[in-house]
């Protein structure tokens, strides 16, 4: 497709992230957003079967040619749109239990665009980072001192 195009969708699925309210329906079966997201993310690193079989289905066992997204601006809207499902408990939970680190970490390692590199690094730390203490589990909530 061509670049606009997938621009265009890219910053819709980011967008639509942003209603946190919608994050339950968006990863539901429903409208199932997360392998929208994380299939231009992903290139063609083979997993051990374990890893492999709780990724979502349309990610499990990619061709050894599979590319990524080519423009970073786009890889840094979807990674973005990653994060903000990163913003609740249960989106943090969901995207930990369908592996989606591991996808976060094959692209940063291949990542050559400083700013995409950082936004993913920003995601890698929200998934493997412990979980808040209670009252702190809504990052989109959390009152910053001044």
């Amino acid at each position: 497709g061509s670049l606009i195009r997938r621009s265009g969708v890219a910053s819709l699925l980011r967008n639509l992230c942003f209603e946190v309210a919608s994050h339950e329906w968006l990863l539901g079966e429903e409208v199932d957003l997360l392998p929208a997201l994380l299939l231009p993310l992903a290139g063609p690193e083979q997993f051990d079967d374990d890893e492999e079989e709780k990724l979502p289905m349309e990610l499990q066992f990619l061709p050894d040619d599979k590319q990524r997204e080519e423009d970073p601006v786009i890889r840094k809207m979807l990674i973005e749109a990653l994060i903000k499902l990163c913003s609740t408990k249960p989106g943090r939970l969901y995207l930990r239990e369908k592996q989606v680190y591991l996808i976060a970490r094959e692209l940063h390692k291949c990542e050559k665009d400083p700013d995409v590199s950082a936004t993913c690094e920003n995601l890698i730390q929200m998934l493997i980072a412990d979980e808040p203490e209670p009252g702190m589990e809504n990052l989109h909530e959390v009152q910053l001192p001044e």
